[in-house]
């Protein structure tokens, strides 16, 4: 073993130590490992004096002889990993190669975050959206209602108008009754029946204002349910404006959702490649 490998092999224990996640370092000449202080999802595949598999970084590393960061697939040792590999020269000969590698769990725990955080994201989108379009119905059977509010308050005061003038006839006829009956009895038994005519009118004008009186009432009934109508309107009015306000801060947070799960699965991307 040249001098320079078994320098490698002997800090090996100790090269992980000094990083930050959990990192590995392995040693091998051009056929087998030769120091292998691997992380725990390596430990059972990558012993000491094991072939070097191609696809390794250590492989790849002594094939191109230059230094390489290399993601190696699940297939070559079981699981996916991470590893920067630099090969060993000596008197201008590749003798080996070290490799440090790093496990993916950190990436596959972002992108998993990513993901769940992207789908949150998306959901929320799409509640904001439904929520939208119901507060636009919302808004829009508002000011439907307050239009047919202000046509009814309209139709009621010109049904005012036809009652005042219900009332006026009445009190014309009931007068005209009255005229009619005193003539009846002044001229006597010639006027009897005409006297009869006339109290019936009498009683036609008296009825007829007691109608117009009822519908004044109920019409007053009906204001005031304009008027209930009409405060309730501006409540439905009152919360679509805060639904509109509730809809921009959702669509502001959905955006920063979005956008933290695009920073997330950036991070995941370059998980392991502060090396490079």
């Amino acid at each position: 073993m040249s001098e320079l490998l078994a320098s490698f092999c002997r800090v090996a224990e100790h090269i992980p130590k000094l990083m930050t996640g959990r990192v590995g370092m392995a040693v091998c000449d051009r056929e087998k490992w030769l120091a292998c202080n691997c992380i725990a999802e390596l430990a059972g595949s990558v012993t000491i004096g094991d072939q070097i598999k191609p696809g390794s970084a250590g492989h790849k590393a002594m094939e191109m002889n230059e230094r390489v960061v290399v993601e190696v697939a699940k297939e070559v040792y079981g699981v996916p990993y991470i590893a920067v590999s630099l090969p060993v020269v000596e008197d201008g000969r590749v003798v080996g190669a070290v490799a440090v590698h790093e496990s993916l769990e950190r990436r596959e725990t972002l992108l998993n975050a990513a993901r769940q955080l992207s789908g949150s994201a998306g959901e929320l989108s799409e509640s904001i959206q439904s929520i939208l379009a119901q507060a636009e119905e919302l808004a829009a059977s508002g000011r439907c209602l307050k239009d047919m509010s202000v046509e009814a308050t309209r139709q009621v005061g010109d049904t005012d108008k036809v009652v005042g003038f219900i009332k006026d006839v009445a009190s014309q006829t009931n007068l005209l009754g009255l005229n009619a009956a005193i003539e009846a009895a002044r001229v006597g038994e010639q006027g009897r029946g005409f006297g009869v005519v006339a109290e019936e009118v009498r009683k036609l004008a008296v009825n007829s204002a007691g109608s117009a009186t009822q519908i004044t009432s109920i019409l007053a009934e009906i204001r005031a349910s304009i008027a209930k109508i009409a405060g309730e309107i501006s409540q439905i009015e009152a919360v679509a404006g805060h639904q509109a306000e509730t809809i921009q801060k959702l669509t502001a947070h959905s955006q920063a959702l979005a956008a933290m799960s695009d920073q997330m699965t950036g991070m995941a991307a370059n998980a392991g490649g502060e090396s490079k």
